[in-house]
């Protein structure tokens, strides 16, 4: 090499060194928000859906505690497998698969008014599509995970799924009252709710064309951001193993999908049986219900920020990332117990809502340090790991859903309350039990 060409590769490394990082990073997540926000809108919106459909079509309570049951055993059961498929081949793809899929099955839930007026045939129906609905759903956060792994800093990991669990509550918190907007505007359920279906399919021809699975392969990601993403991570295999034996000796792997099931028996209510509680057992108009549905999820907005936001700085503060994700989520479930076991001996509306409210902020405090846990652990497989830990939470809900819809169906309005104190009372119990410093690869 000649001393011309020793002097240009001198230069070159010196400008690498100095040049500030491109921000690619943060617009992939402010992308992946948005994907948060509409992915919620179909969950949430089809409760206050369900509450239109529900007196027309002969369902009771139980009856849509099943349809709940029905997309969280679908959502459980393909968790993995989505996981599996995001760390082996990329999410970019995947995610194109998965939002166009879940926003068909959104659309086709209007199918059942043109349907033959058999309970029978529209019940198998609609289970049907929220089973279908779940199977796509599944692969969002797990995927979503991975890309966290693969896009964002390990000093950033709490704030970045603080952002996005925020932005999925933004989704819960207006999709009530804009369903509900919808629903009065037009007249009917079935025209909003084809045209909430559709906004996945806006987002898929925004994100697909642009999106890359690593940044070294978008040309906008200059050196700099590219050495600032991968600084502090061990070095890692690009197409290992799924490392089970590992997962299955680790403890901090084990709490921390116990604790996320037990977070999942509990936060799920507020997804898919509240509006079925509040019109149907507190006796609210619908406006009142839609309020009191979207309110909680207007405090998890604040939370998922706040919670991945104080993880990080108590991190880089303390030097202890160990406690910077349990202080926080365990915090997080403890306000929640206390919030939703208080919600038995109130009569008043605005209690209730503060209580309701209270709950899910504790709830939502915790997520954002759960899924930084879950980078922080599986790093190339946190695809993996991350559809593991809410595969576990989707069968507690599944349970939850039918154990609180019978309940309820049998106007029994306390226990289903204590259930859930002592379901997040253990989640903040497991919290005490994980270990983010142990990678699987060290393992």
């Amino acid at each position: 090499m000649s001393a011309s060409d020793l002097s240009d590769l001198s230069a070159g490394v010196t400008a690498s060194e100095h040049e500030r990082p491109t921000w690619v990073r943060y617009q992939v997540l402010a992308a992946v928000g948005c994907l948060a926000v509409i992915t919620y809108i179909h969950r949430v919106g089809f409760a206050t859906v369900a509450s239109e459909f529900k007196g027309p079509l002969g369902l009771n309570d139980q009856n849509v505690g099943h349809l709940m049951a029905a997309f969280m055993v679908a959502y459980g059961l393909f968790e993995v497998p989505w996981g599996l498929v995001g760390d082996r081949l990329g999410v970019r793809n995947l995610l194109a698969v998965i939002v166009l899929g879940g926003s068909l099955t959104t659309a086709c839930v209007a199918l059942v008014t043109v349907v033959p007026s058999v309970f029978a045939l529209q019940m198998a129906l609609l289970l049907v599509l929220r089973f279908l609905f779940g199977m796509f759903q599944a692969g969002t956060f797990p995927a979503l995970a991975r890309l966290t792994a693969d896009w964002l800093p390990i000093t950033e990991r709490g704030s970045a799924q603080g952002v996005i669990w925020t932005a999925s509550r933004v989704g819960g918190a207006i999709a009530p009252l804009f369903v509900a907007h919808l629903i009065s505007y037009f007249g009917n359920w079935e025209t909003p709710w084809v045209l909430a279906a559709g906004l996945g399919a806006v987002w898929c021809a925004a994100f697909w064309p642009w999106f890359r699975n690593r940044p070294e392969e978008m040309r906008q990601v200059n050196a700099a951001e590219r050495k600032l993403i991968v600084a502090g991570r061990a070095p890692r295999p690009s197409h290992a193993r799924a490392p089970w034996s590992q997962m299955l000796r680790s403890r901090s792997v084990w709490l921390l999908c116990l604790m996320y099931g037990f977070l999942g028996y509990s936060g799920n209510f507020f997804l898919t049986l509240l509006p079925t509680y509040l019109r149907g057992h507190r006796h609210l108009d619908p406006k009142t219900e839609a309020l009191l549905t979207s309110l909680p999820f207007a405090c998890g907005v604040v939370a998922c920020v706040l919670g991945g936001y104080l993880s990080d700085v108590i991190i880089k503060r303390s030097g202890s990332r160990l406690w910077g994700r349990r202080l926080v989520g365990a915090l997080g479930l403890s306000l929640a117990g206390t919030s939703i076991l208080a919600t038995i001996w109130v009569e008043q509306t605005w209690v209730l809502a503060v209580l309701l409210c209270a709950t899910f902020f504790g709830n939502d405090l915790a997520m954002g340090p759960a899924w930084a846990a879950v980078a922080d652990i599986g790093e190339r497989h946190a695809g993996t790991l991350g559809g593991t830990m809410n595969m576990l939470a989707s069968f507690t809900a599944a349970v939850a859903a039918w154990v609180t819809g019978y309940l309820l169906r049998t106007n029994n309005l306390i226990l289903p309350f204590v259930i859930f104190a002592c379901s997040y009372a253990l989640g903040a119990l497991c919290w005490m039990g994980v270990d983010v410093t142990k990678t699987l690869a060290e393992e």
